[in-house]
């Protein structure tokens, strides 16, 4: 009878250890994040899509409210939207709703669309990327310069050919570095007398002058490399060559673009974001997205893609 009660004892341990080390799945935390196709939206038939990302398929149904804002008007004034809630079904990953320009004949200028998520369900909020800010271009004013600061390099790797940005097989800290523009308005515009600045805050020095007639095309990318050969594709974007190499700092300066007539056209401070990365900053996502370290972007093993998005394709 002893003999028979341990080995009941001792079945029974068993199970309970192993009931003990059995575990439900754990759902990852579903977070949602906001993005558009494009930053600007023309007037003349312009169309975009909003689109609500989740970071992992959704174990069930997401829906993402929607509000809209700034000084272009909705209801089917300046614009409409076909609806102010994106629904994500149960496994997917996104969905996206239709932003469209309504055409007028009105000399407005260019105005704004603020949209933000208000409210979302069964996901949380994403802390960054969880509002966008379109513009929409008139086509009955004359053109204003309309371009943004979409990557960065200020201080390539200098590992092996790891900082070779320019792609001609030698690595310089001061060839390789390079800014990329992008141009997301309907029209091309003429760089020609804007500059390029480091150091901004303690007087800095003119880097870089664009020549009279650079032009930057519509929904294109622009690239200025310090110096060497740029060697490569570089996604069909318009590629330049400083010469004299781009003096930037590899931490502790505000690097900025001065328009013809001597005002500050855009501004990037290096502190912000952290000292010495080793690799690009860029837009994420592109166009549209705040600024990342190009090699901590989940999928992204590249240290840079100057004239491509992030993934190396073509704008």
């Amino acid at each position: 009878m002893r003999k028979n009660s341990f080995f009941n004892l001792l079945a029974a341990a068993l199970l309970f250890t192993m009931g003990a080390c059995e575990t439900d799945d754990i759902e990852p935390t579903i977070i949602v994040s906001l993005s558009s196709s494009q930053a600007n939206l023309f007037e003349a038939g312009g169309s975009l899509s909003l689109n609500a990302n989740l970071n992992a398929p959704a174990p069930s149904a997401v829906s993402v409210d929607l509000i809209l804002s700034g000084s272009a008007l909705g209801n089917g004034q300046d614009y409409t939207l076909s609806s102010n809630t994106i629904n994500i079904p149960e496994g997917s990953q996104s969905a996206s709703v239709v932003l469209n320009a309504v055409q007028d004949n009105l000399q407005e200028g260019n105005e704004s669309i603020e949209i933000a998520i208000a409210s979302a369900t069964n996901a949380e909020i994403a802390e960054n990327n969880n509002q966008l800010s379109i513009t929409l271009e008139d086509d009955d004013v004359a053109a204003t310069a309309q371009f943004i600061l979409n990557e960065i390099c200020y201080d390539p790797s200098n590992s092996a050919l790891d900082g070779d940005a320019n792609g001609d097989g030698v690595y310089s800290q001061d060839d390789d570095s390079f800014v990329e523009l992008y141009n997301p308005s309907s029209r091309d515009f003429d760089l020609g007398g804007y500059e390029i600045w480091d150091d901004t805050t303690s007087g800095g020095s003119n880097e870089y002058t664009f020549p009279s007639g650079t032009i930057i095309p519509s929904m294109k990318a622009l690239v200025v490399f310090g110096g060497g050969t740029p060697t490569g594709s570089f996604g069909g974007s318009t590629v330049l060559n400083a010469g004299s190499g781009l003096n930037f700092n590899n931490s502790g300066e505000v690097i900025g673009i001065k328009a013809p007539d001597g005002s500050w056209y855009l501004t990037f401070d290096s502190d912000a974001l952290s000292g010495n990365p080793n690799e690009s900053y860029t837009r994420n996502p592109d166009i549209t997205g705040n600024f990342e370290q190009h090699g901590r972007i989940s999928g992204i093993t590249s240290l840079f893609s100057p004239g491509t998005k992030i993934d190396g394709t073509p704008f």
